[in-house]
């Protein structure tokens, strides 16, 4: 699928396509951060992918829309019926039809006023990005099937739906037994994820993590004390301490929705210590262990690192106490232990941010073995250790070396990548230009044209330091 971008800040026109591996290089204020984050949201927030009125709504009639093949009509208020008395629907839907309904939505993005999604995902209140829009495209047909997913309806219950060949099936879960209610919004809402099933989950790790890490708690703080100062007043609003919390966080949030999901996530990671992510066997983590020697660990509510040092050169410390490195590679590090799951799209924003260029190097790997185990992985970055890197680990996926071989040019795992699965961009020129591919990799014209003037000068001055010298 190829997503469209325009009028979006210092980017004027932008088509970004996803790989497994996703890389937006280029230099400062060129948009990369904005389209990282409106990637995100536009992920993220599927609800507006319907529009106010609901799918049907947007999809038209469906009862009344012409279907391919033997597709029956997708009426939602029979279908909601169905769950009520039954707690099932089965309907026949064939893949053209789910395709064709894929693009409605898509069409429906474009045509809706999106700066509404880019004002909100970038908080930028009701000013600016007056002009901005975007679209999606899909190339490739709806899958053969897609596996269950389930999305909440009503208060307690949950409805699933999972295709298979030319059948939708619909599943009503309520813990107290049979549904007796109307629930066609849970029904519409399980078919529009059928629809953008293969949208992935962002997952997004800001430049702003470093902050996060050190200042979280002291957010909360204040927060808290505000709270109870509200509690103490007369609720003469009716609102309960929860909802005021809400209020608060709504009020005095100025940071862009990425950002604080973020701030989210680092509140949440005590809590998910003992999750399991999907890639357990991978052992993602301690390539990050590796890279900070030492590992990552939760003490009563508190993250901490621990180094891997014997004797008197061992520590464990508080994480703010830890180096900006250990710092912004703690989200990661616990994403990948306990939270990463097939679906996601992990998007990292300057993951080169405080490494030293042999780390940088290590994190090369790193991204091209989260790559290979399945999640969808989109950096932006000013590295070139990352970029040259990357060119090596698609040399090495071309080659079929032995291990002694490979070992000999410096990979004790097979870390190669499949250019197939590479999607390289830089941003310039208020818009991504896509990077050529060849048996050596892919060209990042943006970094080389720095390091050959670099180059250049180095030996003009080395030669007049060296005449200089012989003339003294």
């Amino acid at each position: 699928m190829i997503f469209r971008f325009r009028n979006l800040g210092p980017v004027e026109a932008a088509d970004l396509e996803l790989g497994r591996l996703t890389v937006i290089a280029g230099r400062n204020n060129t948009g990369k951060t904005y389209l990282a984050y409106t990637l995100c949201g536009l992920l993220q927030e599927r609800a507006v992918w319907s529009g106010n009125g609901g799918v049907s709504e947007t999809l038209g009639t469906l009862a009344d829309e012409p279907r391919h093949g033997e597709a029956d009509p997708l009426d939602f208020d029979r279908i909601a019926e169905s769950l009520a008395t039954d707690g099932y629907a089965v309907r026949r839907v064939d893949r053209a039809t789910l395709s064709n309904e894929r693009a409605l939505l898509a069409r429906n993005i474009a045509a809706d006023d999106s700066r509404s999604l880019v004002r909100r995902v970038l908080n930028a209140g009701g000013s600016g990005f007056d002009d901005a829009r975007l679209s999606v495209e899909w190339a490739d047909a709806f899958p053969a099937s897609v596996p269950p997913l389930t999305v909440r309806s009503g208060s307690t219950g949950t409805v699933t739906v999972e295709f298979e060949g030319v059948h939708a099936a619909f599943r009503a879960d309520f813990p107290n037994g049979r549904p007796r209610t109307h629930h066609r919004s849970g029904a519409e809402a399980a078919y529009l994820n059928l629809l953008l099933s293969s949208l992935p989950i962002p997952v997004a790790l800001t430049a702003e993590r470093f902050g996060i890490s050190l200042f979280h708690r002291e957010l909360d703080y204040a927060k808290n004390r505000l709270l109870q100062s509200l509690q103490q007043m007369d609720h003469r609003s009716g609102e309960t301490g929860d909802a005021a919390f809400r209020l608060i966080e709504r009020a005095t949030s100025r940071y862009a929705t990425p950002i604080q999901d973020n701030l989210d996530y680092t509140r949440s990671l005590p809590d998910i210590e003992n999750e399991v992510s999907d890639f357990g066997e991978w052992r993602l983590c301690d390539g990050i262990g590796d890279m900070m020697d030492g590992e990552y660990r939760i003490s009563n509510g508190e993250v901490r690192f621990v180094s891997r040092r014997s004797g008197n050169g061992r520590f464990d410390i508080p994480l703010r106490q830890a180096s900006s490195a250990a710092r912004g590679l703690a989200d990661l590090y616990f994403y990948l232990g306990h939270a990463a799951r097939r679906e996601h799209l992990l998007i990292v924003d300057e993951p080169e941010s405080h490494l030293d260029t042999e780390n940088q190097v290590r994190l090369a790997h790193l991204l091209a073995k989260i790559a290979r185990s399945g999640i969808r992985v989109l950096i932006t970055t000013h590295s070139d250790y990352i970029v040259k890197e990357i060119n090596n680990l698609l040399m090495l996926g071309r080659l079929n070396l032995s291990r002694t071989a490979r070992r000999k040019v410096g990979y004790r795992e097979d870390i190669g990548l499949d250019g197939e699965d590479v999607r390289a961009y830089v941003a310039e020129a208020g818009g991504l230009r896509k990077c050529r591919s060849d048996p050596y990799g892919l060209d990042f014209p943006v970094f080389d044209t720095t390091i050959d003037s670099i180059n250049e000068r180095s030996a003009d001055l080395t030669e007049r330091v060296m005449e200089s010298a012989s003339s003294g």
